[in-house]
């Protein structure tokens, strides 16, 4: 504020303090009422922000609970995990197993002959290796092999920049073709190992080559590399072989230690083989687990009711009020979440789980606290599994086998919704020219540097130069596995995660090449092809047939269709729904059924209330407008009081300087009156 340090000269008054005087008088009852109300505020944000942190925490206890797969979780005991281990999913079933392994799977390997250097040079050309079953005569050797079509050949061009023994080694481990190799030093030399990463009889690998020195099945060069039914200059040091158990007395055999389908949504882990040996495995539901996630809520949502509590109290004996008593957001707030923790869920009604209530949780009439009575609510987890699982989580179910719900969003409403198709989702294809020989058997077709190339287009996306493997074919079926070995060995197809499947037509003395993908947007198309492929094979570059979406309706309103994925119309109550229609008939198929469960409903919930656009976050930005206004008041109450200031002190220095001149012309006055007065006599 203004000062002026030198009044008071003429009236003697000590201006200064007076001023000041005058200035707290007008300035402190306002400034206390707005710190009044500014501390108010405050104390409510504070508030405020401590609900929306445990609506938070509640958002965070609510996560498990609201999942499926959750109330399915299992745990798994061994009576000997040397032998054999498990783990369950969520469609286990509680129970016990006898196990006996009497063989562990193992994976094919064959190795080289010696070598005096692993800086010796093998040879160069190309190395094709194919996965398949090999076959064995009386003696254990190998006498011939089936390819599996279903996985993918490869070929590596190996020359003078990885044609010594490591540069072989490294090749093969950086292609990634499912095959490990390895260096090993028997004493006699170097030999080059070769390991199928898969264990099993039908991941046995077969080794063909192309010898840049023209034989290929001699042992010089590369082709000492060779092992196919017909050369076979690797030796065999492992024979892939299947797993072989006795689960509950009966024999299963499996190409991996890890064996699925055999109990419903358990995996074996086979440690090691003990015939005559019973192992018991033990599956059980994980109440331990769950019931501890339901604590978890419990002490969250209790600790939202113990702060509206305190943030809503009135004391009787002082009268005071707490900071939100009264307040009508949180009073809604606290009333949605009771109401949603006492209702029966929609769907459930004629179940023996209806609402929580009903599984061991009780609500503090004085307080609002929730309470879990433990023993029954796991009780209820073994007698009604499923049910708890409807009660807390989402859950869609359908009447028809080949309709499969896949999942909702958050917006689509609980119901049973009608399902009709009245078309199915086709893939795309492309269907060759028949120029095929009329009989394979006695005109095999000869696959050679002439008709071994071509560029395929599938769902959009280009391959690079596909090269089958040269070699006279005598069937059509094997050629059209080699075709789609090679297809869906490019790398460029694979990083996209497009598939074909190849068939041999053999009335039309075609192939067909038929996408995975189901739509509009799958399609096959040859984009570049020699004369010699395109004449041989009946490959030309034309456009292919191009797939249907499926098309239907969901709740008597046309649904979106895309492959086989049906989605429910926008502004519906089955909007965000999700329905996979996986074959059969035309018309009505039954219907799908949505339960919302309360945990499920509750996070809904919760996630508005404390979101960005909530009623919380609105009570909050209110509070924090009005903290700004009242900022914009103390300082507007600021500058009023300096302009107060400057004006009493003018008024002041005014009147001190009246005085001054009366004082001025009082002396004046009382020195002529004294000149006046009479000289005495003497």
């Amino acid at each position: 504020m203004a000062t002026i340090t030198s009044l008071g000269i003429g009236s003697g008054l000590d201006v200064q303090n007076i001023v000041s005087s005058l200035i707290d008088a007008e300035r402190k009852p306002t400034e206390a009422r707005l710190e009044r109300q500014q501390t108010r505020y405050q104390a409510q944000v504070s508030a405020i922000g401590q609900l929306r942190s445990d609506l938070e925490g509640m958002h965070d206890a609510l996560g498990k609970l609201k999942s499926p797969t959750f109330w399915q979780r299992h745990q798994t005991t061994s009576s000997d995990e040397s032998v054999v281990t498990a783990t369950a999913s969520a469609f286990a079933r509680e129970g016990q197993y006898q196990v006996s392994v009497n063989r562990i799977a193992q994976s094919h390997a064959v190795a080289t002959g010696a070598f005096a250097s692993v800086d010796e040079v093998v040879g160069e050309g190309e190395l094709t290796i194919r996965f398949g079953t090999w076959s064995y005569d009386g003696n254990g050797t190998p006498t011939g092999f089936q390819a599996d079509s279903a996985v993918n050949a490869k070929t590596l061009t190996i020359d003078t920049g990885n044609n010594t023994l490591s540069g072989l080694r490294d090749a093969i481990n950086e292609a990634g073709i499912g095959v490990r190799a390895s260096l090993v030093n028997d004493g006699s030399g170097y030999r080059l190992v070769m390991t199928s990463s898969e264990t099993g009889a039908s991941m046995a690998m077969e080794v063909s080559v192309s010898d840049n020195d023209g034989n290929d099945s001699d042992t010089n060069g590369l082709s000492r590399l060779a092992f196919n039914a017909t050369t076979q200059n690797l030796q065999q040091t492992l024979e892939g072989r299947d797993a072989e158990l006795v689960v509950d007395g009966l024999t299963v055999t499996s190409a991996s230690n890890l064996v699925t389908g055999v109990v419903d949504g358990v995996t074996l882990n086979l440690k090691s083989a003990e015939p005559g040996t019973t192992v018991t495995l033990g599956v059980e539901l994980d109440d331990e687990a769950i019931a501890e996630a339901m604590k978890g809520f419990v002490e969250a949502y209790n600790q939202f009711r113990a702060h509206v509590s305190e943030f809503t109290a009135y004391d009787e004996e002082s009268r005071q009020a707490a900071v939100l008593l009264g307040d009508s957001t949180v009073r809604s707030v606290n009333n949605q979440l009771r109401r949603m923790l006492g209702q029966v869920i929609p769907g459930l009604e004629d179940g023996n789980v209806r609402s929580l209530a009903d599984v061991g949780l009780s609500t503090n009439k004085d307080t609002g606290q929730l309470s879990l009575d433990d023993s029954r609510f796991r009780q209820m987890l073994h007698d009604h599994p499923d049910e708890m699982q409807a009660l807390f989580s989402t859950r869609g179910s359908s009447t028809d086998a080949q309709v499969r719900y896949l999942g909702a969003t958050p917006g689509t409403r609980a119901g049973t919704y009608a399902i009709e198709v009245t078309s199915l989702a086709t893939q795309g294809r492309f269907k060759g020219g028949g120029v095929l020989p009329v009989d394979f058997a006695a005109s095999p077709l000869v696959i050679d540097a002439d008709n071994d190339e071509f560029t395929v287009d599938v769902d959009g996306t280009r391959s690079g130069t596909i090269r089958l493997t040269q070699g006279s074919y005598a069937s059509g079926e094997d050629l059209a596995q080699e075709i789609q070995a090679r297809i869906n060995a490019d790398d460029l197809l694979k990083a996209a995660n497009r598939h074909v499947e190849v068939s041999y037509d053999a009335g039309n003395r075609r192939f067909v090449v038929t996408s995975s993908a189901y739509g509009s947007s799958s399609n096959v198309s040859f984009a570049v092809v020699d004369t010699n492929t395109a004449a041989q094979l009946g490959f030309s570059v034309t456009a292919g047939e191009a797939g249907l979406d499926v098309t239907g309706r969901i709740n008597g309103i046309e649904a979106e269709g895309k492959g086989q994925f049906l989605f429910g119309a926008e502004g519906d109550a089955s909007e965000g729904l999700q329905v996979k229609i996986l074959g059969g008939n035309l018309g009505d198929r039954g219907n799908v059924s949505l339960v919302r469960g309360v945990a499920d409903r509750l996070d809904d919930l919760v996630r508005t209330l404390s979101g960005a656009d909530g009623a919380l976050a609105d009570k909050l930005q209110g509070l924090n407008e009005r903290l700004d206004k009242l900022g914009a008041e103390q300082k507007k109450l600021v500058d009023r009081m300096e302009r107060l200031e400057v004006f009493y002190l003018k008024k002041f220095n005014a009147m001190d300087a009246l005085v001054a001149q009366f004082k001025s012309t009082g002396a004046f006055l009382t020195q002529q009156l004294k000149a006046l007065e009479p000289k005495s006599d003497n």
